[in-house]
């Protein structure tokens, strides 16, 4: 019983402190959208809505089930690019049992039921799901940062973000034009380039994700290149630790030293800019270390299995067969988040990728028990 109470206060001492990030963020997001009033409006108005959610995930906590505020969710194992080192591609796929927009619909709907806040939409590529995205309009109480390669999007597109503003496209670039078509192919740069010239053009609120490496570190953080995508109209911008799926692509994988200048830029580029700046897994550091499994967010994949996050792609249980809330309960889930301690101690990065083997030796004794 004291251990449960134990897990209980640590649960409510860490919504509070994802609630105030989150107030923080929404707080820095109409400050940067006062530039232009319709988004300014638009997001005041998701932010009225957001005020709701921690108050829904209170009671639930109450109740003895801790909800994340935050939900990945892969929307589909589709891409129309074929990038070096993606680690979606290193996973098996069955695109014949991808979640149709019905049944995403309805993980939405149970989403803003639990009072989940951000629900990010991944792939692959997402936008390739259309049916599914336009699902999200349904929804303005959740925000919908929408992980693109930015391909596809064209004036239907820009005007759809531009009436829904509840949904946030987050284009991935590797840096300049070399890095970018180096990983992504040939052109691609150039295409997403007028991709984020037509979002500047509707003043559309968007971010950047680069895939930071060993290779673009110094660029990507160089204060010009910064500089140049806000002059372009980019609002928030992801930095996303490169993660070796094969031994090959290791020395991609930036060191110790180089994670705690990434942090240390971090500061300065909050203080210099009027620009949101995220990193990832390196923000999760201030919230007492990895916040996968459900402390913080879980991930759904394209076939509806709750997993504990991207990078540790194992699952006992799927949206298929039960509820949401019932799935935030996971025999696996609550095991990962019963050896939390242990998963501070890793070399940096992704934690639960650097002890996969745990994770799996976890999954193996729930099937076994």
């Amino acid at each position: 019983m004291e251990e449960l109470n134990d897990i209980k206060k640590s649960n409510i001492i860490l919504s509070k402190m994802l609630n105030r990030s989150i107030e923080l963020l929404m707080e820095d997001c109409i400050k940067i959208a006062l530039r232009d009033f319709t988004s300014a409006k638009s997001i005041m108005k998701i932010a009225l809505e957001q005020r709701n959610s921690p108050k829904i995930r209170a009671k639930h906590e109450e109740k003895g089930l801790h909800v994340p505020p935050f939900v990945i969710a892969s929307i589909t194992s589709v891409c129309n690019l074929r990038c070096k080192g993606c680690y979606d591609k290193a996973k098996v796929h069955n695109r014949s049992l991808e979640l149709d927009e019905n049944q995403w619909s309805s993980i939405f709907a149970q989403g803003k039921e639990l009072g989940i806040s951000f629900i990010l939409l991944a792939g692959g590529e997402p936008l390739t799901k259309e049916k599914v995205v336009k699902e999200c309009i349904k929804f303005p109480e959740i925000i919908f940062p929408i992980f693109t390669n930015g391909m596809l999007i064209n004036e239907e597109w820009a005007e759809t973000f531009s009436l829904s503003r509840n949904m946030i496209p987050v284009i991935s670039i590797e840096g300049d034009e070399d890095q970018t078509d180096k990983r992504r192919g040939k052109g691609v740069f150039k295409r997403v380039s007028s991709s984020i010239d037509l979002l500047q053009e509707k003043s559309i609120f968007y971010g950047i994700s680069i895939t930071i490496t060993t290779e673009n570190f110094e660029d990507v953080l160089n204060d010009e290149f910064i500089r140049t995508y806000i002059e372009r109209g980019c609002r928030a911008f992801f930095f996303i630790e490169y993660i070796p799926f094969d031994s090959s692509t290791e020395s991609l994988a930036i060191s110790t030293s180089q994670r705690q200048q990434l942090n240390s830029n971090m500061d300065k580029l909050r203080e210099k800019h009027r620009a949101i700046f995220i990193t990832f897994p390196g923000d999760e550091e201030k919230f007492g270390g990895c916040l996968a499994a459900g402390r913080g967010f879980v991930h759904i994949n394209a076939i509806g299995s709750i997993e504990p996050c991207p990078f540790a792609p194992y699952s006992d249980i799927n949206l298929k067969d039960v509820t949401l809330e019932e799935a935030l309960n996971s025999p696996l889930l609550e095991k990962v988040r019963s050896i939390h301690e242990l998963l501070k101690e890793h070399k940096g990065g992704c934690a639960l990728f650097e002890n996969r083997e745990m994770v799996k030796d976890l999954l193996g004794k729930n099937q076994n028990s």
